[in-house]
């Protein structure tokens, strides 16, 4: 259950990593759910107490509800499309950090509601290249979340390593994230040209 639950974990994040801004445009209600499920997944975690990895029944609840509340909302709030992703976003890599420091219960969850403020702001004022930024952190997260969580190794993909002050995972996550910013960059112009809506051009 672990390698499956590592797998999905990692393809998302290289989902996101690769494809963060145009699947945003592309696929919007696909995009806000499945940062709502890894804002289910980690609040879940932290509200539980339970480890990342460990599927439980109110665990999914909290993953399947998130990724509804977040689809939904591409539908019915849209005027505050920035304003739900900014949470969703910054949330989310909230989260990693909180899992990396080794932060469970309510610490965890106050530092997903900081990381969901400061994600509202800056998404506000730099929408595009923020969403490049948090999707392609964020999946990296994700993906060393999943590699180390199907195989077990190796222990750079582990970033609980962090809160011990481990630099193998920071230099592995870092290097991850600056890969997908640099190829989301490169193709922000053809990804946003035909897809942007009206009201952000």
């Amino acid at each position: 259950m672990h390698v499956l639950n590592g797998i999905i974990l990692a393809v998302a994040g290289f989902g996101a990593m690769g494809f963060g801004l145009f699947l945003f445009y592309v696929l919007l209600p696909l995009f806000y759910a499945s940062f709502g499920a890894g804002v289910g997944y980690w609040l879940g975690s932290f509200l539980t107490s339970s480890p990342p990895g460990e599927m439980s029944m109110i665990k999914f609840i909290f993953v399947l509800g998130g990724a509804i509340l977040f689809a939904c909302s591409a539908y019915f709030l849209e005027p505050f499309r920035r304003v739900l992703i900014g949470i969703g976003l910054g949330s989310l890599i909230g989260g990693l950090i909180a899992s990396a420091l080794g932060l469970t219960g309510f610490p965890g969850a106050i530092i997903m509601v900081v990381g969901a403020i400061l994600g509202t702001g800056i998404t506000l004022a730099l929408f595009d290249r923020f969403i490049i930024v948090a999707s392609a952190i964020g999946g990296a997260g994700l993906v060393m979340d999943g590699v180390f969580l199907a195989f077990g190794s190796p222990s750079i993909f582990n970033r609980a390593g962090i809160a011990e002050f481990a630099i193998g995972p920071i230099v592995v996550w870092g290097v991850l994230a600056a890969i997908a910013i640099g190829w989301q960059l490169k193709n922000i112009e053809r990804w946003t040209r035909n897809t942007r809506p009206a009201i952000d051009k």
